[in-house]
């Protein structure tokens, strides 16, 4: 096996910590935050669009029209797709978020002292899995939009649930905020373990001990070495 293979075995293990110090990590993360924000704004764009966004009518040959884009005067959907198209995209954006949860949760669990490589292919995984879909809330938005126009410009009857279509593009569009702002924090982890610091869950870097200035930002010349002068001890006067 070669050495550019060998460096990605999975070669990872447990970290050392306490379990209240892991819940602190995981408190402070906020990839966890914006996660189970998308998670709620998945839930609601497919469960409106599930519950109201069909159209049936008893003892008639309209069943499960799609609301977007309807023609009232015929009840045929223009954009019969666009409530297919908006579920699928909602449920697998649901199942993302839970599946890079539990790779937030390894994050703080895990050791990758031993392969780094490892992490920085997660977090590369991570932004393009989710700005990939990111792209897809955008299209989402743009046809459940423009199909929402389409039966806006005409009388609504009032058993129209306009409200649940009207919710379910506002909240494409709010998706689209959320899974950007996940990829703009992962980059700015991988920034972060390209520079040599810790990705998620990682602190800063540790001030020199003593608090005072390290060996490379000391003056140069001035011969001032903890407690020495010009090399010689510093001894205190006799009186």
């Amino acid at each position: 096996m070669s050495s550019a293979t060998a460096n990605f075995n999975v070669n990872v293990k447990l970290r050392n910590d306490s379990p209240e110090r892991v819940l602190k990590e995981l408190a402070i993360s906020p990839l966890i935050y914006i996660r189970l924000v998308g998670i709620l704004f998945s839930i609601i764009v497919f469960g409106c669009i599930a519950d109201k966004g069909y159209l049936t009518v008893q003892n008639t040959n309209i069943q499960g029209v799609c609301w977007y884009g309807v023609d009232l005067s015929t009840a045929t959907g223009g954009g019969s797709h666009a409530c297919n198209f908006a579920i699928a995209i909602g449920v697998i954006a649901f199942l993302l978020c839970l599946a890079f949860l539990v790779k937030d949760v390894l994050y703080v669990v895990v050791d990758f002292t031993a392969n780094p490589n490892l992490k920085k292919v997660l977090i590369v995984a991570d932004i393009c899995a989710n700005g990939l879909w990111a792209f897809f809330w955008f299209v989402c938005f743009c046809y459940t939009a423009d199909q929402l126009r389409k039966i806006s410009s005409v009388i609504v009857p009032l058993n129209t649930p306009y409200g649940s279509l009207r919710a379910a593009v506002a909240f494409s569009f709010f998706a689209i905020l959320v899974w950007v702002a996940i990829v703009a924090v992962n980059v700015f982890y991988l920034f972060r373990i390209i520079r040599g610091s810790d990705g998620p869950g990682g602190g800063f870097a540790a001030f020199p001990e003593g608090g005072g200035q390290s060996d490379s930002e000391q003056q140069p010349g001035s011969g001032y070495q903890g407690g020495q002068e010009g090399g010689a001890p510093y001894s205190a006067p006799e009186y």
